[in-house]
């Protein structure tokens, strides 16, 4: 397992260098996003990007710098965009890496799995953390409020307890949990996805203001006469659902009167310019 030396909070290196986090994150509801943002404040010296665009061609990470991801639970594993970029992500061998997983329900062996895309490239995770945030998959369930409160102070202690952690250089053993059931439900919820987003309708209330089409993170909804048309490789993180302002997108009769998530201390714009730039 790759090691380096660590020095943050204004510290540096042998060279007089100040260590570089890279935080690449992916989101739908901005939890994700919310995360990095704090990690990054208490590491210093960080740099985010968005899982949704395209990786960077050239090397990253190496002595003086070290990576991390940070992504939501998808049916116990990865979502596919996240492992899309992580495969095709160019990562020194020498890179101390870490992840971090956001979920509202069961976390299983998620982690585990983005290890092992990693050990595939000749690297692998030195540090993990699972933070459990307001589960929000509309189309199960809405969004209960009265737990955001509490489970948002709890991902800032955890957050606070990563950031130590990482400028010890804590190495850990990826703890593995129900890996089949992980990589059974991860694949059920991308089966026949081409047909997964024909049941996504507008109602009356769309104003087309096109926030559906500019969030969505694999630029599945086209706007045309007037309405989204989505183009069936959706990735179902239900960002088109969560941010719209007027709730005119639903889904198979399902959303109508479920309450909508997205993280309070993230906008729209936020998401939105992030994935584009």
């Amino acid at each position: 397992m790759c090691q380096i030396n660590i020095y943050l909070f204004g510290k540096k290196n042998e060279e007089g260098r100040k260590l570089k986090t890279i935080i690449y994150y992916f989101t739908g509801t901005g939890n994700s996003l919310y995360l990095a943002r704090q990690l990054g404040k208490q590491l210093g010296n960080y740099q985010i990007e968005s899982m949704a665009k395209d990786p960077p061609t050239q090397e990253v990470g190496g002595p003086n710098e070290y990576i991390g991801f940070i992504f939501p639970i998808y049916y116990w594993g990865l979502p596919r965009k996240a492992k899309q970029f992580i495969k095709k992500l160019n990562i020194s061998k020498e890179t101390y890496c870490f992840a971090i997983a956001n979920y509202g329900g069961l976390k299983f062996d998620a982690i585990g799995l983005l290890n092992e895309v990693l050990k595939q490239k000749g690297s692998q995770l030195s540090y993990d953390e699972a933070i459990k945030m307001p589960g929000n998959y509309i189309i199960n369930y809405g969004s209960k409020s009265p737990e955001k409160t509490e489970l948002m102070k709890t991902a800032n202690f955890k957050i606070d307890e990563v950031a130590q952690a990482i400028t010890k250089k804590e190495v850990h053993h990826i703890r593995r949990f129900g890996t089949r059931i992980s990589k059974w439900g991860n694949n059920m919820i991308y089966k026949n996805i081409e047909k997964f987003d024909e049941k996504f309708t507008v109602n009356e209330n769309c104003n087309v203001c096109s926030i559906c089409s500019d969030i969505c993170p694999v630029q599945n909804i086209k706007l045309k006469d007037q309405k989204p048309i989505w183009q069936h490789h959706c990735e179902r993180c239900m960002a088109c659902i969560q941010w719209c302002p007027t709730e005119a997108v639903q889904y198979d009769q399902k959303t109508d009167k479920r309450k909508r998530y997205h993280n309070p201390q993230v906008t729209a714009k936020d998401i939105i310019k992030s994935n584009k730039l």
